[in-house]
């Protein structure tokens, strides 16, 4: 597929739109607290070694700008977990203060600088994981705060420690909770999004088959019928006419029995797009969505319809049988979009099979795949795979 321009899928836009005015939100937060504690590194230089103390300061008030300045062209899934690396990033650094403590205790007014600032983990964790996961780790998080500021002041205050966790909880909690709000309805609007252009080319659909009935029926009024009779009569016509307009009528019988198979239904590109991209996300959320190139002529919606059902099945057969020993599994699927042909490409790295030999567990992609892909007008499909490189389906439709 050489010779197409990558392009970031249009599937998920409002929680994508969302997640990335979140990481600019981030990163604006992060030199926020940076100015509030720059007091605080300095004074606790000589509590933890200079090169830990610099390493968590890049980790902590670093990523967030990485992140915020890629976020623009970084897709949903990437986003998400770019968010997940640094909140275990920054669950790392606020653990690892505990042995690089030195040269305590504190004072009993002075906190390490880490645990101030513990929103800046839990909102990523929010945006990148399952709320249930989301609030586990919000509540590690700040329970763990009691512990490190234990040891921080020798065991001076313990019930202030304990007040200070609970009252993270609490501040983080909010944070959380407006993250996990405006992540799902981002989510909610992209299923709404998806039912009405569904909606839309059902619509469409109807339409055209009207349209077509219309067609029909003027065809067998105007034709077929003025045909029959003429055929009745032709002992008091001229034969031969009556024998042309028969021609004539069989001509656009087969036209019109031909435009019905080639399928005049047609969506635009958009569409496959968006239905593609939800039907992955129902099947898996551990593949990856690429789409190259564009296409500005509309597609078969039969066609259309036959390469998201090949392509969930060809998901569905990795997501069953690729995985060795449980370990994890790199899906890819892309979706190549050109002005006379599209082409979908679902790729593994799994355990793979031998293509020569589809064992009897498999026989989804000979059925579901290959053979109704192949069997429409200028469609094709095709399998790749060996024991140990991965699979590679491809199923595509020429114009």
């Amino acid at each position: 597929m050489s010779g197409f321009a990558p392009r970031v899928p249009t599937t998920a836009s409002a929680e994508l739109g969302v997640v990335r005015v979140m990481s600019g939100v981030l990163a604006a937060a992060t030199m926020l607290f940076l100015g509030l504690t720059i007091g605080a590194l300095l004074e606790q230089r000589g509590f933890v070694p200079p090169l830990w103390q610099t390493a968590a300061a890049v980790a902590i008030f670093g990523l967030p700008l990485i992140l915020a300045a890629v976020s623009p062209w970084a897709s949903l899934r990437q986003l998400k977990n770019f968010h997940g690396t640094y909140a275990v990033i920054f669950a790392v650094v606020v653990l690892s203060w505990i042995p690089a403590f030195v040269n305590g205790p504190m004072p009993a007014d002075m906190a390490p600088w880490t645990v101030g600032m513990t929103a800046l983990s839990t909102v990523p964790a929010a945006i990148a994981w399952r709320p249930a996961i989301a609030w586990a780790f919000l509540i590690a998080s700040s329970l763990v705060i009691a512990p490190i500021r234990i040891i921080a002041d020798g065991g001076a205050d313990v019930s202030l420690a304990i007040q200070f966790a609970v009252f993270t909880i609490t501040v983080c909690a909010a944070f959380t909770a407006v993250a996990t709000v405006a992540v799902g309805a981002g989510r909610k609007v992209d299923v709404a999004t998806a039912a009405a252009r569904n909606s839309s080319m059902r619509a469409a659909a109807l339409t055209a088959r009207a349209e077509e009935q219309a067609h029909l029926d003027a065809l067998v009024h105007d034709e077929v019928i003025a045909t029959i009779f003429a055929a009745a009569g032709a002992g008091r016509s001229d034969s031969k006419s009556t024998q042309t307009q028969a021609a004539r009528t069989i001509a656009r019988l087969s036209e019109l029995r031909e435009a019905t198979v080639s399928v005049p239904e047609l969506i635009h590109s958009d569409y496959l797009v968006q239905g593609l991209g939800a039907s992955i996300d129902e099947i898996t959320d551990t593949a990856d969505f690429v789409v190259i190139g564009e296409r500005s002529q509309p597609i078969p919606s039969l066609i259309a319809s036959a390469l998201i059902e090949a392509t969930v099945e060809a998901l569905r057969n990795s997501v069953a049988h690729a995985s060795i020993d449980s370990s994890p599994v790199q899906r890819v699927v892309t979706l190549g979009l050109s002005a006379n042909r599209v082409e979908i490409a679902v790729t593994d790295d799994g355990k793979g099979f031998d293509s020569r030999r589809v064992p009897a567990d498999r026989l989804g992609i000979v059925v579901s795949i290959i053979g109704r892909i192949n069997s429409l007008p200028g469609a094709r499909a095709t399998v790749w795979s060996q024991i140990g490189e991965g699979t590679r389906v491809t199923v595509g439709w020429q114009q």
